[in-house]
């Protein structure tokens, strides 16, 4: 019984994780000569993630695989790592599950009691500061060093339930490797877009599905809307007066093209009244 009390938590180094089962797993390092793969992790309801593999050690030391139950290995791989803390339950070396994991390498540090953040390691982020609630995404570089342009999309989708996948046996490889590209290519985003609202680095678009139907350029410093546009009312319905070619003229007076002010006082005459 104190041998089981002793063992009944411990912490480990994570090498990689898998999230296409119904349950994550993950390939764990535990003491020297003690790596251990498809162990499940407990998250919240609600709320899901997968911590980055092992980083990539100098030299020509390589990552080996490890196995369930404790399978040993000559020497494991030293690159930085999450960490994992992992409980056993009834002191059963044999039934590990992950509680709690971190991340030394990419976790926020510095904010003030109360305040919170969901992150990753590119640095973008949910953040809760005192002062308010900031959603982040920035431009950077993808694994070979080639710049990235991102946005950040609030949006309203049409979108399925994502399947739960079917138990298989060992004879039905195939069907799992389908499953798990299934999983992958799953669109979490939505499968199609009704309305968005899409910032990036110089423009922010309105959006209905695909098409961009009013937007502010930040180089030029210009909003451009494209429809019916009524302007300082809802009943709006006066079409706007300008000049074409030195012709006075007005917008159209519905549909898109239509410029709407709210006009019931007449102005004084000007030199387009009687010199259009």
């Amino acid at each position: 019984m104190a041998f089981r009390t002793v063992h009944t938590l411990a912490r480990a180094t994570l090498n990689s994780a898998s999230d296409n089962p119904m349950m994550q797993e993950m390939h764990l390092d535990f003491f020297n000569n003690d790596s251990r793969k498809n162990i499940e992790r407990v998250q919240n309801y609600g709320f899901t993630s997968v911590p980055l593999p092992r980083s990539k050690q100098q030299g020509s030391q390589q990552q080996q695989s490890g196995g369930s139950g404790g399978e040993t290995q000559p020497e494991q791989p030293k690159g930085e790592a999450a960490e994992a803390l992992v409980l056993y339950q009834g002191g059963q070396r044999n039934h590990p599950v992950i509680v709690g994991i971190d991340d030394r390498r990419h976790r926020p540090r510095g904010l003030k009691p109360g305040e919170n953040a969901q992150y990753d390691d590119i640095g973008q982020m949910t953040l809760m500061r005192r002062k308010g609630l900031f959603l982040l995404t920035l431009d950077g570089k993808d694994d070979d060093g080639n710049d990235v342009e991102r946005m950040a999309s609030l949006r309203h989708v049409e979108k399925d339930k994502q399947p739960r996948p079917q138990k298989q046996g060992a004879s039905q490889a195939g069907g799992q490797s389908r499953t798990q590209q299934q999983d992958e290519d799953f669109p979490h985003e939505g499968k199609s877009v009704n309305t968005e609202v899409r910032c990036t680095k110089n423009r922010i678009e309105f959006r209905v599905g695909d098409t961009v139907v009013g937007y502010y350029d930040k180089g030029n410093s210009r909003w451009v809307f494209i429809g019916e546009v009524k302007l300082g009312s809802e009943d709006a319905d006066n079409p706007v007066y300008g000049v074409n070619g030195g012709v006075g003229m007005t917008t159209k007076d519905s549909g898109s093209g239509a410029v709407l002010v709210k006009a019931p006082q007449p102005g004084p005459p000007n030199s387009l009244d009687t010199e259009p």
